[in-house]
């Protein structure tokens, strides 16, 4: 696309918990928190009650569902800023955004060491439709959940939460001037897990603005996590949500930037369990006549060269590890070449077909609960998926597909309550 627009991004007034000085009542462990979609609804209750400002009681609401009193979360948002509780940073600035941690348990990774630093820039970002081909997405939305965020959206007039975005930079040339800044001392450090570190390094040097500005700028960044709410802030820009005039801000979203190929980026896989349809022979009889299908279909990978397998077929007493034939993989492209496609369509809708239960296909990532679900009867087999590579990652959004839901699990996830940003900048008392 010739006439295609630049990525833009802009410094920004971070909104950020008071944690000393006058009015200081935040500790900033107990008010920040996970991501809103990935907090359980044991750990929705172990916020709520670690403090009375932790940022969940707006991300989420007093009902771990959801889905309620946008208005009221609206309103604790402003008195948490009138009492002072959130403070105003004086001048515009970009952050550098680190994360020391080290992998899940178990997880195999594609990007990063064992104990790896996240390296990523924090910024506005200019939006602009899918169709402008300018920021890319590589999973589907659902409308329900874009409308949840709408409404608190509209009643909070805030970006409460990072997105989080991927530049391709194998040169690392953006990298290099982010670890330079990094060297500074942090404004906020938070543990947000054991052993898990979380920082921001404002930049408001003018020059490294503006430099980081141009080199992103030729960028076509991906959005790895953040869909619902990148397309929520679309939405809110074009219908301007319930007041008369459209708010200053709503043609930018806060965001974090990260390279698609720095050392600090970890992609895992999620692993997919099946249910087999019940019918009149008995269970096990079902398993066997699935596994001696997807046996004759698979080639099977011998003892010391799982390197080459596709992915791994486990059941309550047996493990065998497979790859796709080259006639299956070469009959298709992009997406739908990946493992993840090649089982969704190739395995689940035509090998299996109507032995698997369409509804009872759930998702794990490594070790969380998987072994426990297959041994319980939950599911019946379980396929180990390996993650997606970033260049093939790359590759296929890039040309303009998307992969089936719950490809990709990007690790680390960002924190939320570490800076927030109100689309009309507070003339309030700011921060030195």
């Amino acid at each position: 696309m010739k006439n295609r627009p630049g990525f833009e991004i802009a410094p920004f007034r971070g909104v950020r918990f008071n944690t000393n000085g006058e009015g200081g009542k935040a500790d900033l462990k107990s008010v920040t928190a996970p991501p809103y979609d990935v907090i359980s609804r044991e750990e929705h209750g172990r916020l709520l009650e670690s403090s009375p400002y932790n940022l969940a009681r707006i991300t989420v609401g007093l009902d771990p569902s959801g889905g309620d009193n946008y208005a009221e979360r609206g309103d604790l948002l402003r008195k948490w800023i009138q009492d002072g509780v959130l403070v105003a940073d004086r001048d515009p600035c970009l952050y550098v955004y680190t994360i020391d941690y080290a992998l899940p348990t178990g997880s195999q990774a594609v990007g990063a060491e064992q104990r790896p630093r996240f390296l990523g820039l924090m910024a506005l970002g200019k939006l602009h439709p899918f169709s402008d081909g300018v920021v890319l997405p590589h999973e589907k939305t659902f409308p329900k959940i874009v409308d949840d965020r709408y409404r608190l959206l509209d009643a909070t007039r805030t970006n409460l939460e990072s997105i989080f975005l991927l530049y391709a930079d194998p040169e690392r040339e953006i990298d290099a001037i982010l670890e330079a800044q990094a060297r500074v001392p942090p404004v906020v450090r938070v543990e947000a897990k054991p052993g898990e570190f979380h920082a921001l390094h404002r930049i408001c040097d003018r020059a490294v603005v503006a430099r980081l500005t141009e080199l992103l700028g030729t960028q076509r960044p991906i959005i790895a996590d953040g869909h619902h709410r990148y397309t929520t802030s679309l939405r809110y820009r074009d219908e301007g949500g319930s007041g008369t005039k459209k708010v200053p801000g709503s043609e930018w979203q806060m965001m974090t930037l990260g390279n698609l190929y720095g050392d600090g980026l970890s992609i895992l896989a999620t692993h997919r369990m099946v249910k087999l349809r019940s019918g009149s022979t008995p269970a096990q009889e079902r398993v066997d006549e699935a596994l001696a299908l997807l046996r004759s279909k698979f080639e099977k990978v011998e003892a010391g060269g799982e390197a080459e397998h596709d992915l791994v077929i486990e059941t309550r007493d047996q493990q065998f590890y497979v790859r796709f034939p080259a006639s299956v993989r070469d009959s298709r492209r992009g997406a739908a070449q990946s493992a993840y496609g090649l089982l969704h369509d190739v395995v689940l809708g035509e090998w299996l077909g109507k032995l698997v239960d369409t509804d009872g296909v759930r998702y794990f990532k490594e070790g969380t609960g998987e072994v426990e679900a297959l041994r319980s009867g939950e599911g019946d087999i379980l396929f180990r998926m390996k993650p997606v590579g970033a260049r093939e990652f790359h590759g296929v959004v890039q040309g303009g597909e998307v992969f089936p839901h719950k490809t990709t699990y990007f690790y680390p996830k960002l924190w939320s309550g570490l800076v927030l940003w109100p689309l009309e900048e507070p003339e309030r008392q700011t921060r030195e």
